[in-house]
This record gives C-alpha cells, structure tokens and sequence, in this order.
C-alpha cells in the first residue's frame, strides 16, 4: 500500500525518576497496567526490550474493526530511547520512545518518525483524523496511564477503574476532534 508518512511527538511530564520511567517502558509486562488501549504480546518468550525482540499491538478504533501491527525493537539507549520499527500488519514504519530528565520528573514522548498505514482501516483513520487520533489516544490513555502507574494521579484507582476512566476520555477526546 503506497500512503504518506506521518510524523507526530506526543509527550508528556511525568513526576517520575527517569530511571523509573524507562523501566516501565522497557518491559512490555507492566504495558497492561498503563497502556489499556491497546494489547501487547510478545511475539517470543522476551518481554525486556532489547533489539530484536518483537512484540504485537492489538487493538480497536473508535467504531472501528480491530487491528494489529508487529514492532521490532532497534536500539534501545538507557535511560533516554528506545527505537522502534512497526514492521508488519497495519501500520509500517519508524517510532520512539524518548526520555529527558526534567525537574523532579521525567519528560515522556512517544515520537512517529514516519508511519505509514498498510491497510484500509489504518488508512481510512489517518484520512479522516490525521494523527490527531493517535495524539488523544496517547494523552489520554498511554501517557496518563504511564504517569498513574509511576504514582501520579489516579494511582488511587484499581486498574478496571483506570481502564474504564480512560475509555470514556478518549471517547470525550476523539468527540472533540
């Protein structure tokens, strides 16, 4: 499927060591806790990224059919970057995670270095939404569910709580879109 590429950086602060935050992100065990959007499975017996490993995201659009991509682990830099390759399913292409130690906290982003989709219903989503789909999801479920999981806010919540809070605003998101 020849589409465009598309580049977006969606971060956040985080109140949480950097040491912290990159343990988190590095180990797709804990991803259930945090990133309720989506599924991640590895695609092997590794959940510690490291390069080479492969893991799988699941997951559905709003009103939209469930779709899967496999992401290939490239480099990973601590305590400030993993890179990362979407390389089969739905969606292709360059991602990131980047990390700056700021103030008492750790500035979190999540960086397309070019993603492209590879099927209908990626392709329809980022024709109708752009990346600004991805950017809500991102804010609202991943980043604050990463910052919730380091004992920011709505660490009080169990995690089913979490999960259907971070449903209704990502609904209340993409409403506004």
């Amino acid at each position: 499927m020849d589409a465009p590429e598309h580049r977006t950086r969606d971060e956040a602060l985080i109140r949480a060591p950097i040491g912290a935050c990159f343990a988190a992100l590095a180990d797709l065990a804990t991803y259930g806790r945090w990133w309720t959007l989506v599924r991640v499975t590895p695609l092997g017996a590794e959940t510690r990224l490291a390069p080479g490993v492969r893991f799988r995201f699941a997951g559905a659009r709003p009103g939209g059919t469930g779709v899967a991509w496999d992401v290939e682990v490239l480099q990973v830099a601590a305590p400030g970057r993993i890179e990362l390759a979407y390389v089969a399913g739905e969606l292709l292409g360059r991602t990131a995670w980047e990390l700056t130690a700021e103030g008492d906290g750790t500035r979190v982003a999540y960086v397309y270095r070019g993603v492209r989709a590879n099927g209908p219903s990626s392709a329809a989503s980022f024709e109708r939404f752009g990346t600004r789909l991805h950017s809500v999801a991102m804010r609202e479920d991943a980043l604050a569910g990463l910052a919730r999981f380091l004992g920011g806010r709505g660490a009080e919540l169990d995690d089913e709580a979490w999960r259907a809070g971070g449903n209704e605003r990502v609904a209340a998101g993409v409403r506004g879109l």
